[in-house]
């Protein structure tokens, strides 16, 4: 067949299959919402505080903050909000991520980032606002628009500062702030950092400039333990917990309705217990919830289903490691995993003296393990007679077990 044609099919093939489920298109994009709110849930006290903190700063009461949660709880998600929100409102909005690590890097990008996305057009004009500032813009850009961490050395740190001083009290409006997005701030935790985190101390004390970093729970105890004064230049700190039950329905229903045909019920090709398993396994993390919806979509369309029940859904979980079996065994160390799938091996169950043989490994070592196994929650013991034996966890039964079994009907 010729491949074009192959290709056409294979598409064409895609499009009836994605309008027997009754969608018009896979609504769970994986990337941070861009602009649009209509996906976004929740977070009513979070974007409060945002708000809070912004109106502060509007009145000379500056207060950094950091936006913190596990992987994947939407915190590019709520940088973005801000970015949009704050445009809008004619701020100067920078985005930037952790990738620098010297001073001189991190103020490259930043008056780059200042200058092309607020001061410059994407055809290298200079917006009208700021014309009278044109020759000393024009020369800044010059120097930066093929920039890196090799900038020539006639453009040295004393320089770049006096630029952006420049640029933040002299072109900026006395009325707007320069607020900075630092996503992933995490890699600044690190001892080659020691320099640029100190370089923060007085720059976020900058009047008119408003940073936001975003990072795990663990953020500002990181980097206060690599630089401890940090920790008063970022006094806010707003944590985003995962969504409620509610919300995470609500996630799922915003999206499929954005992509229903005409005449589709409220989460079809869900079924009802396709969705509870998905808002009960993924913990009200948005990113899970999102993959895991649109991996099921993608297994359905392969197989050329005209529905989407829980079988499908432990399919998707299984083959994206979502369920909260493959999180226990993520947080295993690799000898506490070889143990709990030598029992799976068995059968589920077993003593200190069937897993020594079975791995070869000494009762005392096998037995060390399996206590701290027990400690954490995830297995359990039953004495039979003179036996005590171990027993998976039906979270761990579930992915070691119960669904291959599944998968293999």
């Amino acid at each position: 067949m010729d491949p074009i044609e192959f290709i056409q099919k294979s598409a064409s093939s895609i499009a009836s299959t994605m309008h027997k489920l009754k969608l018009k298109y896979n609504p769970f994009s994986e990337k941070p919402i861009r602009g649009n709110t209509k996906f976004f849930v929740g977070r009513v006290s979070e974007l409060r505080e945002i708000g809070e903190i912004l109106g502060s700063a509007l009145h000379g009461s500056v207060a950094n903050a950091a936006i913190v949660g596990t992987k994947g709880i939407g915190k590019s998600s709520m940088l973005n909000i801000i970015y949009y929100a704050t445009k809008k409102q004619g701020h100067w909005v920078v985005e930037m991520t952790a990738s620098q690590v010297t001073p001189r890097q991190f103020l490259i990008q930043l008056l780059y980032n200042i200058l092309t996305e607020n001061i410059i057009t994407m055809s290298g004009t200079i917006k009208s606002d700021y014309m009278e500032h044109s020759s000393r813009i024009l020369d800044m850009y010059r120097k930066l628009n093929n920039y890196g961490d090799k900038v020539p050395i006639h453009y040295p740190r004393e320089r770049i500062e006096r630029d952006l001083e420049y640029l933040i009290n002299e072109v900026k409006s006395p009325d707007k702030l320069c607020i900075i997005l630092i996503d992933e701030a995490d890699q600044f935790a690190k001892k080659s950092c020691l320099s640029l985190l100190q370089f923060f101390h007085s720059f976020l004390y900058e009047e008119g400039i408003l940073t936001f970093m975003a990072g795990s729970p663990t953020l500002m105890d990181d980097l206060t333990k690599i630089s401890p004064p940090i920790k008063d230049r970022i006094p806010k700190i707003i944590n985003m917990p995962p969504l409620s039950k509610d919300e995470s329905y609500d996630l799922i229903r915003r999206r499929l309705e954005d992509a229903h045909i005409d005449g589709a019920e409220e989460f079809e090709p869900f079924t009802e217990e396709a969705i509870h398993k998905i808002v009960e396994e993924c913990d009200g993390i948005p990113r899970k919830i999102i993959m895991t919806c649109s991996e099921s979509i993608s297994i359905a369309i392969r197989k050329g289903l005209t529905k989407i029940d829980e079988k499908v859904v432990k399919e998707a979980m299984h083959s994206l490691g979502i369920s909260v079996g493959h999180q226990i065994l993520n947080h295993l160390t690799p000898a506490q995993s070889e143990i709990v799938r030598a029992m799976a091996e068995l059968g589920g169950s077993a003593t200190v003296t069937q897993l020594a043989e079975y791995l070869k490994k000494s009762p005392s070592t096998i037995g060390t393990h399996l206590s701290d196994i027990y400690e954490m929650g995830y297995i359990y013991k039953e004495r039979e007679g003179n036996n005590v034996y171990y027993k998976l966890s039906k979270e761990l039964r579930d992915v070691l077990i119960g669904e291959d079994d599944e998968l293999e009907m």
